[in-house]
C-alpha cells in the first residue's frame, strides 16, 4: 500500500485552495485549516481530503489511509526541498508541458473542455493557474527522487533473494499474457488515385485561401473521420507524435498560418497551427486518402498470402520479412513486435488487447501464423497482416522462472524504498516539521517527528 501510495502522489494532480491557519466554517462548510508545515511549505487539510477523493481511498481504512498520505505528502515536501537546494534544473516550459499534457488527460476523462470547466467553474487558463506550482513541486520531488535511487541496481541473487522472501499465500496472481508479431501490408495505390486525392487537397486549400472555413471545410471533406468531427482538431501533442513529413510542416507554422499540401504515408494533409508551446503542439487538419480498390486489396491480400507460405516453408524468417515487406513502421522498428502501449514492452495481457485479435491467434500453437486477416489501423486506414504467436502464458501464480522480469522490477522498487528511506532518516534532522494534534494516533508518522 505504501508503495503505491508513493507512486500515486508523485504523479496526481493535487488541488491548491487558500491557506488559512485556522478552521473557518461558513455556512456550515469546512473551508480549510494547514494540517503540517515542512520547511517554509504547508499542507493544508484539503490536499488530503482530495487525495483521498482521487485514489478512492476512502473506506473501512480511510484512518490509515490518511497517515500514509500525510507520511508521503511530508516525503515530497522534502524532496522539493532538497531539489531547490541542489539547484536541479527544471525550466518553465517543461512544467508547461506537464501541466498542459494532465490537464489535456482530465479533459478527455470530462469527455469535452467546455464539462471540464463546467465541473470546476473555471476556464482552462484559470485552472492551470492554480495548478502550476503543484506541478512544478510534484516534478522537482519526482527529479530529486529520481537522482537518489538512480543508480541503484539488483543482482539476479538479490532478485531470487527477494522472491523467497514472499510467503507462498502472498505471491501474486498474473493474468494470461501473449506476444505477437506482425507483418502489415496495405493496398497498393496508383498514379491515378495519388494524382485524384493530392486534387482534391489542392481545391480544398484554394477555398481555404479565399477565406471559407477550416472547421466546417474539415467536417465536410477530411478523410480522417475521428478530427473530421471536431473539424479536424487535434490536440496538444509533444514533438515525436506525428509521422516526420507532418511534424517538419506543422512546426513551421505559426499560431494561424495555413500549411501547403504535405504528403505522408497516410495520405494529404492541409494544417492549421492553433498555438504552439515549446515541442507541444495543438492543431488542425484535413486528410485526403488515395481511394483504392478490390483489385488493390485482392492484391495486398494474395502478396501477404505468399509470403505466409514462404515462412512456413523456412524460405525465409518471420523477423527478415518483417524488414523487408512490412508497411507499418512502428511495429516495424522493434522487429515486428505489437507493443503494449501502457508500458512499451511487447508483453500484452489477454484480457487487454483487441478481442478480435485474440480470436484470431488463441488456437495458434508457439511460433504458428495466421492467414492474412483485413483489419484497419488506427487512423482507420484498411490494411492486411499476418501474425505470429510469439509466447503464451496461461493465468498463473507468481513463478521466478517465467516472472523473472516483473519480479526483478519489484525487487528494485523494494531496494529504492530501502534506500529512500535512510535517506529520509538523515534529512529528518535537519528538517522542521509541525504536524496538528489530529495525526497523533498515526504510528508511521511518530518516528519523523522524532528524528526531526
Amino acid at each position: 500500500m505504501r508503495t503505491i501510495l508513493s507512486f500515486l502522489l508523485i504523479l496526481a494532480i493535487s488541488s491548491i485552495t487558500f491557506a488559512t491557519d485556522s478552521i473557518e466554517v461558513k455556512k456550515g462548510y469546512l473551508l480549510d485549516k494547514v494540517d503540517a508545515i515542512v520547511n517554509d511549505k504547508i499542507i493544508l487539510r484539503s490536499d488530503i481530503e482530495n487525495q483521498l477523493d482521487l485514489l478512492n481511498l476512502r473506506a473501512k481504512d480511510e484512518a490509515e489511509n490518511r497517515c500514509d498520505l500525510m507520511k508521503q505528502l511530508i516525503y515530497n515536501k522534502i524532496l522539493t526541498t532538497q531539489a531547490l537546494r541542489d539547484s536541479l534544473p527544471l525550466a518553465d516550459d517543461e512544467v508547461e508541458d506537464e501541466l498542459t499534457r494532465k490537464i489535456n488527460y482530465f479533459i478527455s476523462v470530462a469527455g469535452s473542455k467546455e464539462a471540464f470547466e463546467e465541473y470546476y467553474h473555471k476556464t482552462v487558463e484559470q485552472i492551470k493557474d492554480d495548478y502550476r506550482d503543484d506541478i512544478r513541486e510534484q516534478m522537482l520531488a519526482a527529479r530529486m527522487r529520481n537522482k537518489i535511487v538512480g543508480d541503484v541496481k539488483v543482482t539476479p541473487s538479490e532478485v531470487k533473494s527477494f522472491f523467497d522472501k514472499i510467503s507462498k499465500d502472498s505471491l501474486p496472481y498474473f493474468n494470461a499474457t501473449l506476444e505477437l508479431q506482425q507483418i502489415v501490408m496495405r493496398p497498393r495505390v496508383t498514379a491515378e488515385q495519388q494524382k485524384t486525392a493530392r486534387d482534391k487537397a489542392e481545391s480544398i486549400l484554394k477555398r481555404l485561401k479565399s477565406g471559407e472555413s477550416f472547421e466546417l471545410l474539415a467536417s465536410l471533406y477530411s478523410e480522417d473521420l475521428g478530427s473530421a468531427q471536431q473539424g479536424g482538431f487535434l490536440d496538444w501533442a509533444p514533438r515525436g507524435t506525428y509521422v516526420k513529413e507532418f511534424e517538419g510542416a506543422a512546426f513551421k507554422l505559426k499560431p494561424g498560418e495555413v500549411s501547403d499540401v504535405v504528403s505522408t504515408q497516410f495520405g494529404y494533409h492541409i494544417i492549421e497551427m492553433i498555438e504552439r508551446r515549446g515541442d507541444m503542439i495543438q492543431v488542425r487538419h484535413i486528410l485526403t486518402r488515395p481511394q483504392t480498390t478490390y483489385k488493390d486489396a485482392e492484391y495486398a491480400q494474395s502478396k501477404l498470402d505468399s509470403l505466409r507460405t514462404d515462412i512456413l516453408n523456412n524460405k525465409i524468417n518471420f523477423f527478415d520479412a518483417v524488414k523487408l515487406y512490412s508497411q507499418d513502421d512502428q511495429s516495424k522498428n522493434v522487429g515486428g513486435y505489437i507493443l503494449n502501449h501502457e508500458n512499451g514492452g511487447t508483453v500484452l495481457e489477454v484480457d487487454k488487447i483487441d478481442p478480435n485479435l485474440y480470436l484470431l491467434v488463441d488456437t495458434l500453437p508457439i511460433g504458428g501464423v495466421t492467414a492474412p486477416v483485413m483489419y484497419q489501423e488506427n487512423d482507420g486506414t484498411p490494411a492486411f497482416r499476418i501474425v505470429k504467436l510469439v509466447a503464451k502464458s496461461e493465468p498463473h501464480i507468481a513463478d521466478i522462472k517465467i516472472d523473472y522480469d516483473k519480479m526483478q522490477n519489484a525487487a528494485r522498487a523494494d531496494k529504492e524504498e530501502q534506500v529512500l528511506n535512510r535517506w529520509f532518516t538523515k534529512n529528518m534532522k535537519k528538517t522542521y516539521l509541525m504536524l496538528t494534534d489530529d495525526y497523533t494516533s498515526c504510528e508511521d508518522l511518530k518516528p519523523l517527528e522524532i528524528a526531526k
